[in-house]
């Protein structure tokens, strides 16, 4: 049976020795390794969705509580500001859309370092990194 699936997913998850302190002070919780691949848009005319940054804290943080706010952003990788992200509530959960904004002509390969980061009373307490791996094929299907 031939899967239809988009993308792929690796994530590896900090563990630390209970006296190494540089581990524990790092606010990196996870990094994940995802491909996608996508073709050449020959319509482009709206921006198109490709990936879906899903957190485990609750939307819409209380400030009595110190639920962590979260903040998405692009570290690195995005090639001629082609692609965006936003944040979104779905289900009472916080999701970062990440999204093509302009055309990108294959073949192409690019990584997109993204950030998903906790903030609770404006300090980063922890943050998961994304490294999405993208090729574009030079096709439109």
């Amino acid at each position: 049976r031939i899967r239809m699936d988009r993308t792929e997913t690796i994530r590896c998850v900090k563990s630390c020795m209970p006296r190494d302190v540089d581990c524990i002070l790092d606010t990196v919780h996870t990094i994940s390794y995802t491909v996608i691949s996508l073709p050449t848009f020959r319509d482009f005319a709206r921006p198109e969705e490709i990936v879906f940054l899903r957190a485990v804290s609750p939307a819409y943080p209380s400030v009595q509580t110190s639920t962590p706010d979260i903040v998405f952003d692009i570290i690195e990788g995005n090639l001629h500001n082609s692609f965006d992200i936003i944040k979104r509530y779905e289900n009472g959960m916080t999701v970062g859309v990440v999204r093509q904004v302009k055309p990108i002509i294959g073949p192409l390969h690019i990584v997109l370092k993204l950030g998903m980061n906790y903030v609770v009373r404006g300090v980063i307490s922890h943050r998961n990194v994304v490294n999405v791996h993208i090729y574009v094929s030079e096709f439109w299907f």
